[in-house]
């Protein structure tokens, strides 16, 4: 039985168990599929987990994210280096842009709480390095989402351990609305199983503002499925032109998400946080979305090292 139909096998156990909900690979880390041709990252959302998600795996299609250390020091910055190996273990040190960047470095904790969205900086010979932010103790995955140049768009994971001792953070319950240094992000549309249109606004001082340009866009979002912590599609909308945010979500599977609603406001950037309850088979009306505090500082401090 190879990688992916193991998976799809322990996800049906879980959703027997759990009513669905979606928490293939809790346990354990990224997994190391090779360059195996019937491991796909890239998911359709039709076929319910059964393909492997990005951000699961450290290595694909020919690609492997090989970082310097698979541990660092709490509570203190640290400088964190990797590099992005071919299938003949050369770095590779060639992308296409990819929202502006060649490589977006997203630094996830386990329990889907502490977020960091880092632009880490290449050497000529493919390594890679960026200033970490001081981080608690605990387990954390960290993202590598790149496309070398010529091939597809990859999201690679590893998991990070800070030793240490870890406090425990329950997952905030869902809403709509998330309260972040004097704004209120409004969330609106029908999670489910699927594509999903969702759309942000950002209210401030009882207005909705137009945010800057980010990335490209008019915004950026994270989506991250509890449990195996699957790093998932999410598709921006290139029409932002109004004071609405749109994006188009992959949601593969009934469970618990994380959303990570990024902005550009008078020179800042800033991280409003969702969660999203979806049950198998049914939308999920807005009213039982999350939102939560939390801010990525300025952009210079959030574009650290590029």
């Amino acid at each position: 039985m190879n990688t992916a139909a193991k998976l799809a096998a322990f996800a049906a156990v879980v959703a027997v168990g759990f009513g669905g909900a979606a928490a293939v690979g809790a346990a354990v880390g990224p997994i190391d599929v090779g360059g195996d041709a019937a491991h796909s990252t890239h998911s359709t959302g039709e076929a319910a987990g059964s393909e492997l998600l990005p951000g699961l795996a450290v290595a694909e299609a020919g690609y492997r994210l090989a970082v310097d250390t698979p541990t660092i020091t709490a509570d203190v910055p640290v400088s964190f280096g990797f590099s992005i190996l071919d299938d003949s273990g050369s770095p590779v040190t060639r992308f296409d842009q990819l929202h502006e960047r060649s490589l977006h470095l997203i630094v996830m904790s386990r329990n889907l709480v502490d977020y960091r969205h880092l632009h880490p900086m290449m050497d000529a010979g493919g390594h890679w390095t960026v200033a970490l932010p001081a981080l608690a103790a605990g387990s954390y995955r960290f993202f590598a989402d790149f496309q070398p140049a010529g091939a597809a768009n990859l999201t690679l994971g590893t998991d990070i351990t800070i030793p240490g001792n870890v406090d425990s953070v329950a997952l905030p319950p869902p809403a709509p609305v998330a309260l972040i240094d004097g704004y209120d992000v409004t969330m609106a549309g029908m999670p489910a199983i699927g594509n999903s249109e969702l759309s942000f606004t950002v209210g401030l001082d009882g207005q909705n503002v137009q945010t800057d340009p980010y990335l490209g866009a008019a915004g950026h979002l994270v989506v991250i499925r509890t449990g195996d912590l699957a790093y998932l599609h999410v598709h921006p909308h290139a029409d932002d032109t109004t004071r609405t945010v749109n994006f188009t979500a992959e949601f593969p599977t009934a469970g618990t998400y994380r959303l990570f609603f990024e902005f550009s406001h008078t020179g800042t950037v800033y991280t409003a946080t969702f969660t999203v309850s979806i049950e198998s088979g049914r939308h999920t009306d807005t009213m039982e979305t999350m939102g939560t505090m939390g801010t990525m500082g300025t952009m210079g401090t959030h574009e650290e090292g590029h």
